[in-house]
């Protein structure tokens, strides 16, 4: 059974990890994600700009600050092939399924 897409931010920042990908920060913390959200790596994920998909891709790390904590930003790493120029700031993070 296919789950409804969950709006999770929008892009606050982005950053390249040389030889990793691009790290997408949102404005979300995770503790104002669903509490029953659960993602892990090869989960698919969208970019939207006025409700338009600029980017369909899938989640390729999740990315935390050490030490850890529930009122940091959630930001995920993306795959080699996508560049800075693909995650506009501003557009809004859908999970897609």
């Amino acid at each position: 059974m296919m789950s409804l897409p969950i709006r999770l931010g929008k892009v606050l920042d982005t950053f390249d990890i040389k030889g990793r990908g691009i790290v997408v920060v949102t404005d979300t913390t995770w503790e104002q994600l669903p509490r029953d959200l659960k993602f892990k790596i090869g989960d698919p994920v969208e970019l939207r700009m006025g409700g338009v998909v600029v980017l369909q891709t899938r989640i390729a790390g999740i990315e935390h600050c050490d030490p850890w904590s529930p009122a940091h930003l959630f930001g995920f790493l993306l795959p080699r092939d996508v560049s800075k120029a693909d995650v506009p700031v501003g557009s809004e993070v859908w999970s897609a399924e």
